[in-house]
């Protein structure tokens, strides 16, 4: 993983689950990929490299062939800085393209700057095969619609512990002191682990009390940390390297090292893994809305979210009794443990408080 991939992982609701392949990109430098041209073409922008590329070749053609709009498809950086530039492009009356990707952080900055188009349910008939907390609403209506998740696990290297923990307990069991790589960023996962395993539920970060008592929660694990990365790329070396014996990381990517090599056992704990999510958002300077309400609508169905978990190797957001998925297929990318959802509502209201008191844990 090069500088440019790993510094366009700003936070952990601001990236994709997959590995990308594809190094970190400006607006100027996102070139649709031609399928086809005119006013019935859509511009549609998703993370970049292995994801892009699959989307490509074995998502977009079924939609083009079910709808006649063609897909000209961009691939795109994550981070703030492609966020900022297309709130600017939006600002001038200029769309760089008709959908792209948001995760939850981006999506509530965008609708704070005027950025994202109000989508009308009505001619999403499928919208119902996503469960609601995949739907992003606003104060106006829905801005974002679910188009692929990502999960955090624990792993742990086999090579040093030999039994695999089924509970995300064992992180702050005292037997593995200076043992853990955990996210240290203000949206870390650990608020969301912590509320689920001690506290009952995420509900408890809707208030800075609540906040602060999940901070002195994650504060016990200080012991047993190693390592407190911000960076995807520096808790993957520390995997490979042995630096640390386990601790939250990407499922996803972890599967991928561990293919190739990397001694990990990737454990989805019996409090469930967390999921994070990315939605489809239309800038408002995009004017192809009923392109847009077709594309959005046919990637809430079982065929397009049974592509994206055999194809695209990501985790189907739409209801699993809705898919043909077989048991082996599903636990490719998924899992039956239901899983921890990210407290969304309490990263937009209270995000720079959490940053700050998250920080002053780590370094007091």
């Amino acid at each position: 993983m090069d500088a440019d991939e790993d510094g366009r992982r700003q936070g952990l609701l601001n990236r994709r689950g997959l590995l990308l392949g594809a190094a970190g990109l400006t607006l100027a430098a996102c070139a649709p990929k031609a399928s086809g041209g005119g006013a019935n073409a859509l511009k549609v922008s998703s993370y970049g490299g292995n994801f892009e590329e699959a989307m490509s070749k074995y998502v977009y053609p079924v939609f083009e062939k079910a709808s006649g709009i063609k897909v000209e498809s961009i691939p795109q950086p994550a981070g703030l800085q492609f966020l900022l530039q297309l709130i600017e492009a939006n600002k001038a009356g200029i769309a760089p393209m008709d959908l792209c990707i948001s995760t939850a952080v981006d999506i509530n900055r965008g609708r704070n700057a005027g950025l994202w188009r109000i989508r009308d349910p009505k001619p999403l008939t499928n919208l119902g095969n996503l469960p609601p907390q995949y739907v992003s609403t606003g104060p106006q209506g829905i801005d974002g619609v679910g188009a692929l998740g990502w999960f955090l696990a624990l792993v742990t290297n086999p090579d040093q512990i030999k039994t695999a923990p089924t509970s995300w307990t064992t992180l702050w069991d005292p037997a593995y002191r200076d043992a853990w790589g955990l996210a240290g960023a203000g949206t870390s996962p650990l608020f969301d682990i912590a509320a689920a395993t001690y506290f009952g539920g995420g509900d408890i970060l809707n208030t800075e009390a609540g906040i602060m008592q999940v901070i002195n929660k994650i504060a016990e694990l200080k012991p047993n940390t190693k390592l407190w990365w911000d960076s995807e790329g520096t808790m993957q070396t520390a995997l490979e390297n042995g630096e640390v014996k386990g601790g939250v990381y990407f499922a996803d990517v972890a599967a991928t090292l561990k293919a190739s090599g990397t001694p990990l056992t990737i454990t989805f704990p019996k409090e469930g893994a967390v999921i994070d999510f990315g939605c489809w958002c239309q800038p408002m300077a995009s004017k192809k809305v009923a392109q847009a309400d077709a594309f959005i609508n046919f990637m809430c169905t079982p065929e397009a979210q049974q592509l994206i978990a055999r194809k695209v190797n990501a985790p189907p957001l739409i209801k699993r009794e809705l898919m043909n998925l077989t048991p082996a297929e599903f636990n490719k990318v998924s899992s039956d443990i239901p899983p921890i959802n990210i407290n969304t509502k309490a990263r937009a209201e209270h995000l720079d408080f959490m940053s700050t008191q998250f920080n002053k844990m780590i370094s007091s």
